[in-house]
């Protein structure tokens, strides 16, 4: 019978880390009537990652099934690509990496919203933290860095052009991605390995894409998922490097959520967008240059609005289809 939804997970070496994901999903409810699947990309993992898969597909629960597929490019980008083509669901697709851990309900209530909105090309949720240890002072002020995102109880669609769900445990519709998202883009995802600058936001460009489609994003509030975030993701050095290559992908998604019309124009558009980062970053270093040292958000946010500048001169180009 064919496939109702997908979860795509995707993963790198988290032999220590999926069992949590995967328990969640085992445990899901009201899922009676919805033919589910879970795809685990494993993207180059060095580790036991495929071994733990094939140990719960064994004792895997009956109204689903579980399996594994192998993306060797690394970064999230390409395990998203394999993703969506590796698919059984013609329909929707739901996305966790391996330290996302939805809530009880999500499968649900991702599979009903998509049901419900069929103008939906993509739609996100409600991610909150899962902590460790306390978080600095600051971490109100920089937890989108982490793709963390409480955008409250009640759906809405997204009409600002430019906003958009974050990554973690969103769902996109297989024909909204087939028809508005191009095969070859700009932004590679996160590479844990940091060989690549240019990390992050490839899922707001997928997002962007598609909301400049006649495709729609929502936000339903009732697909909840938690964000792992350990101690050390919360390093000066860590924040700094994702707050860079945060910025440097802002000029890729300023291209993909123009309409195809104006997308021609950027070159003309763009020594507007240099000039406007340029007096953002200049006056934000002004303001709190003498703060850096002691203040870790600050500082991370000057990184990030200093790189937004530099993306306009360090975008990288759309790969050739050879």
């Amino acid at each position: 019978m064919p496939i109702d939804f997908t979860v795509a997970i995707r993963t790198y070496n988290a032999e220590q880390r999926l069992p949590e994901v995967l328990d969640r999903l085992l445990t899901q409810t009201d899922t009676d009537g919805i033919r589910w699947e879970i795809l685990v990309v494993d993207n180059n993992s060095t580790d036991r990652t495929t071994a733990v898969v094939e140990d719960y597909a064994q004792r895997w629960r009956s109204d689903s099934q579980l399996r594994w597929v192998s993306e060797p490019r690394q970064g999230s980008a390409f395990a998203r690509d394999r993703a969506m083509q590796a698919a059984e669901s013609e329909s929707l697709v739901g996305f966790l990496d391996d330290d996302n851990y939805p809530a009880a309900s999500w499968v649900a209530e991702a599979y009903h919203f998509g049901q419900a909105h069929p103008e939906a090309g993509a739609y996100g949720g409600n991610i909150f933290a899962k902590l460790d240890a306390p978080p600095p002072p600051e971490f109100h002020q920089i937890k989108f860095l982490l793709a963390v995102e409480e955008r409250g109880t009640v759906p809405f669609r997204y009409t600002a052009r430019g906003m958009a769900p974050n990554g973690p445990g969103c769902v996109i519709r297989k024909q909204a991605w087939q028809e508005a998202v191009p095969q070859q883009r700009r932004l590679k995802g996160r590479d844990e390995t940091w060989k690549t600058m240019i990390a992050n936001a490839e899922d707001i460009e997928v997002m962007l894409y598609i909301q400049s489609s006649h495709w729609e994003l929502w936000h339903n509030p009732k697909m909840e998922v938690w964000h792992h975030l350990p101690p050390r993701r919360f390093e000066r050095e860590y924040l700094r490097r994702l707050a860079q290559s945060g910025g440097l992908a802002a000029h890729s998604c300023r291209y993909a959520k123009l309409l195809p019309w104006q997308r021609p124009l950027m070159p003309f558009f763009t020594p507007f967008y240099v000039l406007l980062s340029a007096w953002r970053a200049g006056t934000y270093y002004v303001q709190y240059r003498h703060q850096f040292p002691t203040d870790l958000a600050k500082d991370c946010l000057f990184q990030y609005k200093l790189h937004v500048l530099l993306s306009s001169f360090q975008t990288p180009s759309v790969p050739s289809k050879d």
